[in-house]
């Protein structure tokens, strides 16, 4: 565990996460620079991988513990689905984490976010219809709404002088007589912006006037590192607002377990619920992998001290990093972010169309990087940076982004 002495910037020195785990060999997507995703030339350049969203931490001890004595048992047969000590865990941490009662049978185990969202859309709206989104949002939510035969419906949001906010009136216009889903991006990926219980319910008064779902992106609901802000479940508002939702959660971004492909669905409708399982069974055999039940439990029973431990390390990379870059350079501006491990940084000033900067930063600054435009129109000229990696590797983004912008 760390120590108790903090850094200058909030980090623990002597940390866990201080760790360099060499991913480079072990197929890892964010680490692989064979995958097809960089041209010769940006490959060539080695960049830093700071892009896909995950962590290069390792999973908490007790879910390594778990998964080893899974796997001692030696037999990985179908799962029998979830057990009582599985809906104990994740809903019990719903409740200790977000005074959030989540009843048993709300509860669907399915193989991820990104599935759940995909089903929903197929559940809940057909060809032609539109699903609202508020951009600059998460690529999966335009592209897998778009790959569905749907159309989107776009609510941005608001550039402020340090950050973005939410429009009420520019919600409500961008509903059209066919949108039939708002996906609600809780915290917002990429711009880190955690909702308030007044901003959620009036976006929840909005799509109940207009006959629309909301579904809850909560995937990152753990992920809160301003002390002065809390997440709030969308469903926690109330029962109007819970019978109009479905909530996606998963164990994967908090605790580094997206390759174990679990996630948990909560659906307080009774028919909502039914109607999503089946579109779920249409699409697929509806069983989760065995070992990603072995470790969300764990994770969700045992892990909480490794995530409070976790929470103070990425407030102290977030501080860092936005203090090195905003102190070296007024072309590139890391905004304030107040949950994820994900850095939005604006980088207008250095007056480049989206493409160039992307290939300034992978070839010039050789950072590995996820290019703005990805999360919309909105994100020409933005660029964001994955943080959930030791001091050291922010260092060398720092170092290597400071010397690239100095030499143009």
């Amino acid at each position: 565990m760390a120590s108790d002495t903090a850094g200058s910037t909030g980090g623990p020195r002597n940390s866990i996460f201080d760790e360099a785990v060499d991913r480079k060999n072990s197929n890892s997507m964010k680490w692989s620079f064979a995958n097809g995703f960089l041209a010769p030339d940006e490959a060539a350049a080695d960049p830093l991988p700071m892009w896909v969203a995950d962590t290069d931490f390792k999973a908490p001890r007790a879910v390594i513990d778990a998964l080893h004595e899974a796997v001692e048992h030696g037999v990985f047969g179908y799962p029998g689905g979830a057990t009582d000590s599985y809906l104990d865990a994740v809903t019990g941490w719903q409740a200790r984490r977000f005074g959030w009662e989540v009843p048993r049978e709300w509860v669907l185990q399915t193989a991820g976010v990104i599935t759940t969202l995909k089903t929903a859309v197929q559940a809940f709206s057909a060809p032609g219809d539109s699903v609202l989104i508020q951009p600059p949002v998460y690529a999966h939510f335009h592209d897998d709404v778009l790959l569905n035969g749907r159309h989107l419906a776009f609510a941005p949001l608001e550039r402020t002088e340090n950050g973005y906010r939410f429009d009420a009136r520019t919600f409500e216009a961008a509903i059209r007589p066919d949108t039939k889903l708002f996906i609600l991006s809780h915290p917002h990926n990429p711009t880190g912006n955690v909702w308030s219980e007044e901003e959620l319910a009036t976006m929840g008064e909005i799509c109940a006037r207009h006959g629309v779902l909301v579904v809850s992106d909560e995937i990152h609901q753990d992920l809160i590192v301003n002390p002065a802000k809390r997440h709030v479940p969308f469903a926690s508002l109330g029962e109007e607002f819970a019978r109009n939702s479905i909530t996606c959660t998963a164990p994967s971004k908090t605790f580094n377990l997206p390759g174990l492909q679990s996630a948990n669905v909560f659906v307080p409708d009774r028919r909502l619920r039914e109607e999503l399982a089946r579109q779920y069974e249409r699409n697929v055999f509806p069983l989760v992998n065995v070992l990603g039940m072995v470790a969300a439990e764990a994770a969700y029973a045992h892990g909480e001290p490794w995530l409070e431990e976790l929470l103070v390390y990425l407030r102290g990379n977030h501080a860092h990093f936005a203090d090195a870059v905003n102190s070296a350079t007024s072309q590139v501006r890391v905004l304030p972010a107040d949950s994820l491990y994900l850095a939005w940084m604006d980088c207008r000033g250095l007056g480049m169309d989206a493409e160039s900067l992307d290939k300034f930063m992978l070839t010039k600054a050789r950072l590995w990087l996820d290019k703005g435009q990805k999360f919309g129109a909105e994100g020409h000229g933005y660029m964001r940076a994955n943080l959930g990696c030791p001091r050291s590797t922010v260092d060398e983004a720092v170092r290597r982004l400071v010397t690239a912008v100095e030499g143009l």
